[in-house]
This record gives C-alpha cells, structure tokens and sequence, in this order.
C-alpha cells in the first residue's frame, strides 16, 4: 500500500506529492476545479485550496473532499511524472 508521507505547494493549483516507496512528483489539480460539485468548489479559492493535509496517507481538505495516495500515484505514473529518489552510496 502506498501512502503520502509530505506534500507541498509548489505553484497554483499544483501539490508536490512525496509517497512512501520513494517517489514523487507535482500533480496539478485544477482539473478538480472543472468538476463543479459540493467537495471542488471551495478548491477555487486558492487560500482554501492550499490548506489541504494528509489524513491516513491520502491528500485532504477539511470539506471532506480525499484523494488517496494510490490514485495520484498511478495519474502521476500514467503522465509521466513520477520520480524516484536515488539512494546515495
């Protein structure tokens, strides 16, 4: 099972996602904006946007809106951006 052990903001709507195998990368969220329900439209606001936390290892706002570890870790794999740290010897 992976989990989210450290998350950032980096820019705009985008979180750079630190998992427990190691690896990273940044995300960009503002797809959640197009979505226009309950749980994304508070995201719209940028202030809000950035007090997300992480909860059990998944990415959260304090409306209830969660994304677990393990789905923004295959997004990241499937685009491309995902990135593993390298063990210095």
């Amino acid at each position: 099972m992976i989990n989210l052990i450290k998350v950032e903001h980096t820019e705009d709507y985008k979180i750079k996602l630190y998992f427990s195998n190691n690896s990273f990368g940044i995300y960009d969220f503002s797809y959640l904006l197009k979505a226009n329900t309950v749980l994304t439209k508070p995201l719209e606001e940028k202030n809000y946007f950035k007090q997300f936390f992480i909860d059990f290892g998944a990415l959260c706002w304090k409306n209830g809106l969660e994304l677990s570890a393990e789905s923004l870790h295959l997004k990241l794999k499937q685009e491309g951006n995902l990135h593993f740290h390298q063990d210095v010897a």
